[in-house]
């Protein structure tokens, strides 16, 4: 291994080696430029496109999902008359999801738990 002023970082000689034995020239993007969404945009919604593409979800993405799901069937339930105590006990098992997924997301991600005045409101944030 090599020393550079005295000591040796063994990582930049791992990837000296690497780069000497033409391992970059292998990567299927190697000398490509970036396409220009990566640096565009919202961050967050390059990560989720990367993060999907290579098979990766999140637990709390999961979580998030679920809870737009049941946040649409509450909307279209109050929107036909449904009874106020159904409807409350839906709020009451979405807002339990809503302190599951608190407390797995990013802490930008977090979100208010559903109020009864407000569900139409608080459904167009989850879109």
């Amino acid at each position: 291994m090599g020393k550079e002023e005295g000591h040796v970082n063994w990582m930049d000689q791992i990837f000296r080696d690497y780069e000497k034995d033409g391992g970059l020239k292998n990567n299927p993007g190697f000398g490509k430029p970036l396409p220009k969404s990566a640096l565009s945009g919202n961050m967050y919604d390059n990560f989720l496109t990367k993060a999907k593409d290579a098979g990766f979800l999140p637990l709390w993405i999961k979580w998030q999902k679920e809870i737009r799901g049941e946040l649409s069937d509450v909307v279209r339930l109050k929107k036909i008359n449904s009874s106020e105590s159904e409807l409350t006990k839906r709020i009451e098992e979405i807002n339990e999801k809503i302190r599951t997924y608190n407390g797995i997301c990013p802490t930008q991600m977090q979100r208010r738990e559903i109020e009864w005045g407000s569900i139409e409101v608080q459904y167009e944030k989850w879109m």
